[in-house]
This record gives structure tokens, sequence and C-alpha cells, in this order.
């Protein structure tokens, strides 16, 4: 079959999860054509994959968190007009292509083209957890309850969708016939890693991170940091700053005591699969982050601060234990995947 395969620009976690399926599919013998923006379009164009650099959003982030009212703002104001030009730039390679199936990974232009074109759409993503699916009023807030609608919005309609959780909350019973729930979809690096409890504690910040992280770390000079997604400035000897390579990464998330992000779903599901605690600090009004920071803290696998101060920091580190690994969802995904392409 020929797939186009359309994931979002935004973060890295997409594209992990994305290129996963992509070697899957072609190893089946499907043709593949990916569809994407940002850092991801370079990554897997860069990797060997056909790819179309398309035109993308992406939220916008204000004092550590996400600016929702900007962010929606420029959503309604740009998704239009953001569509008619990928649409006008690639009307004659997508028409040429002439794709079986659409799958997007929260990408709107496969979503698009599978409409346009009345093609099957096949959504494979995290974020659909957030309205697919019932969740307890102790782990939901206002932002989470706004990201619900905006992903229910986004992407309606889809002939199925594949969502990967490390939680597994009940699916609204409505939707249960075209929804699968698999656990967290990990990259087959980390499944070939052998975890251990080494001395250090992996810490990954974004850009729009918590501003007082360097000061609470700094509390514990007896503890070793490594500190990835920082920029490197003046700090005590115990933070280390490094230079992000996927290999060292993966080494020091292998040999962590323990794990210290923010809400990202990609590397704290990858800290989970390992068997490290987890301590989250989802950015300020990102709903995504927030829900998957309270439920790590409801299933006694880690910790969610607003901020991160250091009493916050001692606490964790010092009562950090390997926790039961979460049971990954690749295979169960693959063959989701597989039945429907075959369907």
């Amino acid at each position: 079959m020929r797939v186009l395969y359309g994931l979002a620009g935004e973060g890295m976690g997409h594209a992990m999860r994305s290129r996963l399926f992509i070697e899957h599919l072609e190893a089946q013998g499907h043709q593949v054509l990916v569809a994407t923006s940002g850092k991801p379009s370079r990554v897997l164009s860069d990797a060997g994959f056909p790819t179309l650099v398309i035109a993308g959003l992406t939220l916008t982030y204000r004092r550590g968190g996400v600016a929702q009212t900007r962010s929606l703002y420029r959503f309604l104001r740009d998704a239009p007009s953001m569509a008619s030009v990928n649409l006008d730039a690639y009307l004659g390679p997508i028409r040429d292509f002439d794709p079986d199936i659409c799958i997007s990974d929260f990408d709107g232009f496969a979503y698009a083209v599978g409409r346009w074109l009345d093609r099957p759409v096949l959504c494979i993503d995290h974020q659909h957890v957030l309205d697919r699916c019932v969740h307890p009023r102790s782990v939901q807030s206002i932002s989470t309850r706004l990201a619900a609608l905006l992903v229910r919005a986004k992407m309606p309609g889809c002939s199925h969708y594949l969502v990967s959780s490390f939680y597994q909350p009940p699916l609204r019973p409505h939707l249960a016939g075209t929804t699968t729930l698999v656990g967290p979809i990990v990259r087959p690096q980390v499944l070939g890693l052998k975890p251990y409890q080494g001395d250090h504690v992996l810490v990954y910040q974004t850009a729009s991170g918590d501003k007082g992280l360097l000061r609470a770390l700094a509390t514990m000079p007896e503890q070793v940091f490594r500190v990835y997604g920082h920029a490197k400035v003046d700090a005590p000897s115990n933070i280390v700053f490094c230079p992000f390579s996927p290999t060292t990464f993966l080494e020091d998330l292998a040999g962590a005591k323990a794990v210290i992000c923010n809400g990202g779903y990609t590397t704290m599901s990858e800290a989970l699969v390992l068997g490290k605690s987890v301590l989250s600090v989802p950015l300020r009004k990102h709903g995504e982050q927030q829900l998957n920071a309270a439920y790590l803290e409801a299933m006694g696998l880690g910790m969610h601060r607003k901020r991160l101060k250091g009493d916050v920091l001692r606490t964790f580190v010092d009562k950090a234990v390997p926790q039961i690994p979460v049971v990954p969802g690749n295979d169960l995904a693959t063959r989701t995947l597989d039945h429907h392409l075959v369907a």
C-alpha cells in the first residue's frame, strides 16, 4: 500500500514514535511518504525517508508555560491559510503518490489529505488519551479540559485511533469501537537497554521549563545531576550540562538513579519502561503534560510538582528506588496497524 504518514513538528516525541512505525511499514513492503515540519523533518529526511517539508503549527510559550490564549489565537488565525498553502505546494506530489491510506501522528496535513481524497485516516498518537478516555476529577485541571477540547476538534472522524499511554484509563463507551489503547511506544534502542541504579540523576529540561531548576539542583551539592536540554551556564560542579546525543542520553537514562523532567510523554515513558522513579514538573497551562504528571503520581510511579524547590528535590532523590517497569505497547501497536492496513 501507499501510505502518507504525517506527524506534528512540535517536539521530538512524534518523530521518535513515527520512525518506529515508518520502518515497520517499509519492512512490510509498503511505500511511505512522510510529511512534517520543524526539526522532525530534518531528522526523518536525514534518515533517508522521502519527506515533504510542510508548514506546521507550534505552541507559544511564555514564562515557563504555554500561552494558551495566544496559542489558540494563532491556531485559529493560521490553520486555514497554512492548510491551503501546504495543499497548494504539494498538490502535484500528493496526486502523483495517490495514497491508499493516510496516517497522522497529530498532524493536520495528512488528516486533511485523507479527507480531501476520501481515504481512510488512521490516527496514531498520545494526545487522544485526553478526549477518548474517561478521567477522574482528581487528575484533571482547567488546562487538561481545554486541551481535550482542542484535541477533539483537531482530528474528528478518523477511521481508527491508536492511542499510546503509560496510564490506561477506561475508554469512553461510545468510542471504544474506534479506539485501541496501548502501552508506551518506545524506541528499539530503549528496549535494548539494561537499566541499573547509578549515582547520577538525569534531568531533561526544555527551554521553556522551570526557571528555578538550577537553584533547586544547587541545594544538593553532594548529588550529581546530568542535565540535558538546558543551555550551559555557570553552575556548581555537581550540575553537569550535557550536549544532546541520542547515545549518551540513553546511556545516562539507563544508569540514572532517578529522572527529573517536564511532563513530556516520550521522556517520561522511556524512563518508566526502564523502571526509573520520575519527578515531573509539567509546563504551566500545558494540559497534556499536566495530565501525564497527575497520573504519574496517582499510580505511585513518582512525584509531580508545579515548581521544583530544594525540599521537594531532596525528598524525591532520597526516596527514589527502582520501580516495576511499565510494559511497552510496541507489539500490540504494530499488530493493530497491520490489521487496519489489511482491512
